[in-house]
């Protein structure tokens, strides 16, 4: 009995691969050949602008500090926010990440600042109606730079602090200065 069903036609066995002896490949090109998108395609990287690209983002990602707006309402998170943007022009944000119940008010507000980009000499001051929530995270230098500009805008309360190896987060809870 021939159970092989005619699996065996040399119509039916199609092209070889190179491994088994082919001249082209399974794309149609002759062994060695670059393709379009592949290794070869084009010159090869220059390794220290790949080297001077990687410091770069390095660089940046470290003078960035992550800022998380929480537990007030908008008055309380524009003044916040709007004394991180007069010290930090450029800074990024503020994203308002929405409430999933019925009152459909922010609850906690993001924003990026790159600490590269301080004003010197601004002392913003900043009163908000209720206490403020800030939570910072990002490498150790820069997250000490917000909080002081935070601390000189606002009273602050420290709520706790994680330090990783690189990283740190910090919780305040900022007020309006007594009069």
């Amino acid at each position: 009995m021939n159970t092989n069903r005619g699996h065996d036609a040399p119509e039916r066995r199609g092209a070889l691969l190179p491994d088994a002896g082919a001249m082209l490949d399974e794309h149609g090109r002759p062994p060695g050949a670059p393709s379009r998108t592949g290794t070869g395609s084009g010159a090869a990287a220059d390794p220290a602008r790949v080297d001077a690209a990687r410091a770069q983002e390095q660089r940046q990602a470290e003078a960035e500090v992550n800022v998380l707006v929480s537990h007030c309402d908008s008055a309380g998170a524009d003044a916040v926010l709007g004394v991180l943007a007069e010290a930090f022009p450029g800074m990024t944000g503020p994203t308002p990440v929405w409430n999933a119940g019925p009152a459909s008010a922010p609850a906690i507000w993001s924003a990026t600042v790159d600490v590269r980009r301080h004003a010197p000499g601004t002392h913003p001051q900043a009163r908000p109606a209720s206490p403020v929530t800030a939570e910072l995270d990002g490498a150790a230098d820069p997250v000490r730079q917000v909080r002081a500009v935070l601390e000189d805008a606002f009273a602050g309360e420290h709520l706790g602090t994680v330090s990783g190896e690189h990283e740190l987060q910090v919780s305040l809870r900022l007020t309006a200065r007594p009069a």
